[in-house]
């Protein structure tokens, strides 16, 4: 049989109901905190049969507040999931941002497409050998400039190569095109003058790079291009394969179709040479 409260345990509990911490308690009483955090397990103080006079703790003192269990879900007060409705997920969700640069892998729609895009389009060979072949055909074009790149870059003089060129000028807006004409009457004057130089000026700021850099770039996609071009050449001959084993089956079956309308006509004689 499990032993009776001892007076000390009842004090405890008393004190618990009355909202002091476990160290409180156990600093009142002369006793240790884990003493009390044990006789409030055992004994269960604040659980359901006790809800009434479970410790709470107050508002304006935190000092108060024992350690109770989290129950499962959104506690009481929180205002993380305020204005979701439930299965309904963000209610003001942002747009995914536009990840597309250049158009390339925008989906496209006929009635999406300009003129030139349709007749583009509209001239696409249906047959798979004459798409396979123009594919080569763009891979050696293609193959054939990098190569004249690479060769380019290899004549050059030095270490270093003009990567890029950026153009700086400075531009002046305009509200009509009287603000305009009185900018450039005033601008004539000052030349006229000699307080300012004629024209307009601009900076140039020049970038290189190291030429062998620039080279083995152009070697990779060289290889890349190339790599493409073998596929496309092995579908190719996959598909010429295919359809003259197509081919080679449709004129056996013809033979064979010619051979048995043959016999056919051959036992329809001899049928008739019987009957007379």
């Amino acid at each position: 049989m499990p032993r009776a409260p001892s007076e000390q345990m009842i004090k405890a509990e008393k004190l618990f109901y009355d909202g002091l911490t476990m160290v409180e308690i156990a600093k009142q009483l002369g006793i240790s905190d884990s003493t009390v955090r044990s006789w409030k397990n055992r004994y269960g103080w604040g659980d359901k049969s006790k809800k009434n006079n479970c410790n709470v703790a107050k508002k304006d003192d935190k000092k108060t507040a024992t350690l109770q269990k989290k129950k499962r879900g959104g506690q009481p007060g929180n205002q993380n999931s305020k204005g979701v409705s439930k299965g309904k997920g963000n209610p003001n969700p942002k747009p995914p941002p536009d990840m597309t640069k250049h158009g390339g892998y925008v989906p496209a729609f006929m009635d999406a497409l300009d003129k030139d895009e349709q007749e583009l389009v509209s001239t696409i060979p249906k047959d798979t050998e004459t798409q396979l072949m123009e594919q080569i055909q763009l891979f050696s074009i293609r193959e054939r400039r990098v190569l004249k790149a690479i060769n380019k870059y290899r004549e050059q003089k030095g270490d270093v190569s003009v990567a890029d060129v950026t153009r700086f000028e400075d531009k002046r807006a305009f509200r009509n095109k009287e603000e305009e004409d009185e900018y450039d009457r005033r601008q004539k004057i000052k030349v006229d003058k000699g307080d300012i130089l004629p024209g307009k000026s601009y900076s140039i700021q020049t970038h290189t790079t190291n030429k062998d850099m620039v080279i083995a770039r152009l070697e990779q996609e060289l290889s890349t291009i190339q790599g493409k071009k073998t596929k496309a050449i092995e579908a190719l001959a996959k598909y010429r394969m295919e359809k003259a084993k197509l081919e080679s089956e449709s004129a056996g079956n013809e033979a064979v179709d010619d051979w048995i309308a043959a016999v056919i006509e051959e036992d329809e004689g001899d049928d008739v040479s019987i009957d007379e």
